[in-house]
């Protein structure tokens, strides 16, 4: 099974990750968050694309509801200054 790193989203980013026209997400770096260091070790140890993936919520006004949500492999992490650029391989699943 793989590992699933999840992170909110909010519009109007939310409906462009979705479709595609924008495959990636860009978060500042909290150290005090396992994920982060989970997915720098990624990035220093290697990992072949689609190995991890990452789960997208989408946030209404500060409010998880489920009213959204998608799944995609992780192709590339990039971390620049404090800013880590998570990008993923855009496909349909049919459990969405």
């Amino acid at each position: 099974m793989k590992k699933i790193y999840k992170f909110k989203s909010r519009e109007p980013f939310y409906s462009k990750e979705r479709a595609g026209i924008k495959p990636n997400t860009v978060r500042e770096i909290n150290l005090n968050e396992d994920k982060f260091l989970e997915l720098i070790q990624h990035t220093m140890n290697g990992f072949n694309p689609g190995d991890i993936e990452i789960e997208i919520l989408e946030t209404i006004e500060g409010f998880i509801g489920g009213t959204g949500r998608f799944v995609r492999d992780i192709e590339d992490i990039s971390i620049y200054n404090n800013l880590m650029i998570i990008s993923w391989k855009h496909s349909e699943y049919p459990d969405e």
